[in-house]
């Protein structure tokens, strides 16, 4: 089986407190955790300025309807297909959905919000933002959850 990696990224455009938001991302990792888990597929989100960032890796023919429901999501605005490859092998193996929660100090060291939105132009800048995302999870758990897990990693 030929296995994928998908990276898109769009505007949040949920409504609400910081703590209102926080929940309705819990929301949707958990849903993703039982979707994907269900149909072969791995990955991460992130959640920073106001843009989501998410990779999907699986089989194509479970990313395209998981990708096609996002893009029908009123949660997300302006979603944007960064790079849709074939891989030999999974980066986010151990996860179906990891979500990345960052506080305010870390995510003040990000891109802002417009540069949020380059980044991935080329295939070197998409690969290095997938490595961010694995970076960030492993850093915040200081080691390989199993597979089973998936809650979200705070990156303090």
């Amino acid at each position: 089986m030929t296995l994928h990696r998908l990276l898109y990224r769009s505007d949040v455009a949920m409504i609400g407190s910081e703590a209102t938001i926080r929940q309705h991302l819990g929301e949707i990792v958990a849903t993703s955790q039982e979707r994907n888990a269900a149909n072969g597929l791995t990955g991460a989100l992130l959640q920073a300025h106001g843009v989501f960032l998410q990779v999907l890796e699986g089989p194509l023919g479970a990313i395209e309807p998981t990708f096609e429901r996002i893009c029908c999501d009123l949660r997300h605005r302006r979603v944007e297909l960064v790079e849709l490859v074939p891989i030999e092998q999974r980066l986010f193996a151990e996860w179906s959905m990891a979500a990345i929660t960052l506080d305010r100090d870390v995510e003040a060291l990000l891109p802002s919000r417009d540069a949020m939105r380059d980044l991935g132009a080329d295939a070197a800048g998409a690969q290095a933002t997938v490595d961010l995302l694995r970076s960030l999870i492993v850093s915040a758990r200081g080691r390989a959850p199993s597979r089973a897990s998936g809650e979200a990693a705070s990156v303090a």
